[in-house]
């Protein structure tokens, strides 16, 4: 799945006639595809919702991110870290490769595409699950939370509501992937949705309280990152290549502090499938990869406003 991605991407940044980039009569601003363009987005974060930047200075960010200027070299190459744009208190992110929820999106992308394998577990037996399978690899895992609330992870605060939010906006949000290269089939869309239907109706499923997920996590030793500051994301990047992440504190330095994005190191979800695909059947590794990719863009539809762009890396 991942090198169609990353043709498709390659592809749509290389077509000047693509409704993807283009110039503005107006103001010469390169325009992205937003979550609206795509019926999605019911959240608060994003540039429409923000009085405090300066729009050329937003457009130059997202045209030296879409050429990859911030873009690091990580060791890792699963999910690790949230995409969460904020940093911790020291201004600074560990260098691993972002999904929602950082590890917990590799925990629910599992649940989603593999539910047989997990059939009446928990969210915190699951969790628990991955994460020894994880660490029994020498995979390093981890999850974060925040300065100022029980549970500062968007990814995992809101689980139960993603998965409802799978449920009805499947179809937006398999044409948003599909428009990445990322193709998702009736018979996928309806193995992940019904999945999502059963865990909402399993009364034990998901944690009451949404910090022991976390806690969960920590204690089966994932790395743990306290972030602090509110929510500044003014897109997602959307990055494919391979052994890269994007270095949010270098963003926060050139442009200001109110200046973050969502990071999604999509080339990473093919590799995590793999990892957890213990059968080695490729179709179910490949709906694994997939629901992780559901998950991620349900996440920022969930926290995420309309006008929020997705800017793809070349």
């Amino acid at each position: 799945m991942f090198e169609k991605l990353r043709s498709m991407v390659r592809f749509l940044d290389s077509d000047s006639k693509t409704d993807l980039t283009k110039k503005s009569d107006n103001d010469h601003m390169t325009q992205f595809m937003t979550l609206g363009n795509f019926s999605l987005g019911m959240g608060k974060i994003g540039p429409a919702n923000r009085d405090d930047i300066d729009k050329q200075i937003l457009n130059m960010m997202y045209e030296r991110v879409a050429a990859g200027d911030f873009n690091i070299p990580v060791e890792s190459n699963l999910p690790e870290i949230c995409v969460d744009g904020r940093t911790d208190k020291n201004g600074s992110r560990k260098r691993a490769p972002s999904a929602a929820g950082g590890t917990l999106s590799i925990v629910y992308g599992f649940d989603l595409g593999n539910s047989e394998s997990v059939d009446k577990k928990t969210e915190i037996e699951l969790t628990a699950k991955v994460i020894d399978i994880l660490k029994n690899k020498k995979h390093t895992t981890a999850v974060h939370g925040d300065d100022h609330s029980d549970c500062g992870c968007g990814a995992c605060a809101k689980a139960p509501d993603i998965y409802r939010y799978i449920i009805k906006e499947i179809d937006a949000i398999t044409t948003l992937t599909n428009n990445y290269g990322i193709s998702i089939s009736d018979t996928e869309k309806a193995y992940v949705t019904k999945t999502a239907e059963k865990r909402l109706n399993q009364s034990d499923f998901f944690a009451e309280d949404r910090s022991s997920v976390i806690e969960a996590a920590r204690s089966h030793g994932a790395d743990y990152e306290e972030l602090v500051d509110a929510h500044n994301e003014l897109g997602i990047a959307l990055n494919v290549k391979a052994g890269t992440t994007v270095d949010r504190a270098a963003i926060r330095r050139e442009f200001g502090h109110q200046y973050d994005l969502f990071v999604v190191d999509a080339w990473t979800f093919d590799n995590a499938a793999r990892e957890l695909n213990a059968e080695n059947h490729p179709e179910v590794a490949d709906r694994i990869s997939k629901a992780i990719a559901i998950q991620n863009v349900a996440t920022a539809s969930i926290l995420g406003h309309s006008s929020l762009p997705i800017i793809p890396i070349k």
